[in-house]
């Protein structure tokens, strides 16, 4: 059965704001995430932080005390962006058939521009994996759950076993194309990624949500 908490809390990442969401909060994370996306993750410090926000060091201190407590804001951060840019997309299409195609493509759009996962493809595929296998997998959780909130839409109840079981593999499926992008389809082209997707992802979703004859 879905984890109540666990969907609150996806349902709440889409629609939040940022936390604390005053400028220089936001102005440090940006900059976190400019520095990570130059250097890796792993060679990320505070003070270069510091140095790249031009703020005070207590200014970022007061707010980051640890370097875990701004890497953790920033993924929060990050993920909520994630999952509102891939809501946009389903709202704009029209029904459930093009809303798998449209999140699709929302989806590997913000990956492909998104500066530190763009680096991670390209230089440690790995580390997109050691990421989403922290805290048990949490974010991966996240994002099957908010698939299978969206398959599952305004139907009552709760999404079926069926349907989670498509949302946990599609978040896979996006996992393995965030640290190896494919060749076919090319994830640069949306017109083929929109192939893909009603052609492969599509039905699985309308099997999951046909009721047995």
């Amino acid at each position: 059965m879905a984890d109540p908490q666990l969907a609150a809390l996806v349902s709440r990442a889409v629609t939040a704001q940022a936390q604390e969401s005053d400028a220089n909060r936001e102005r440090i994370l940006d900059a976190a995430l400019a520095e990570a996306a130059a250097v890796g993750v792993d060679r990320l410090t505070v003070e270069d932080v510091v140095r790249r926000s031009k703020l005070g060091r207590m200014t970022v201190y007061r707010r980051f005390p640890r370097r875990e407590d701004m890497l953790n804001a920033l993924v929060t951060r990050e993920v909520q962006r994630f999952l509102a840019a891939v809501a946009a997309g389903i709202d704009r299409a029209a029904g459930r058939r093009e809303g798998v195609a449209e999140g699709f493509v929302a989806a590997v759009t913000f990956a492909r521009r998104h500066p530190l996962l763009r680096r991670a493809s390209q230089t440690d595929p790995g580390s997109v994996f050691e990421a989403l296998a922290v805290d048990d997998s949490r974010i991966l959780s996240m994002g099957a759950a908010f698939i299978a909130r969206e398959i599952h839409g305004d139907e009552p109840g709760g999404p079926s076993q069926q349907v989670r079981w498509v949302a946990e593999v599609f978040a896979r499926l996006f996992a393995t194309y965030l640290a190896i992008p494919p060749a076919d389809p090319d994830p640069e082209d949306d017109t083929e990624l929109r192939r893909f997707a009603r052609e492969v992802l599509t039905p699985m979703v309308e099997r999951a949500v046909t009721p047995p004859a």
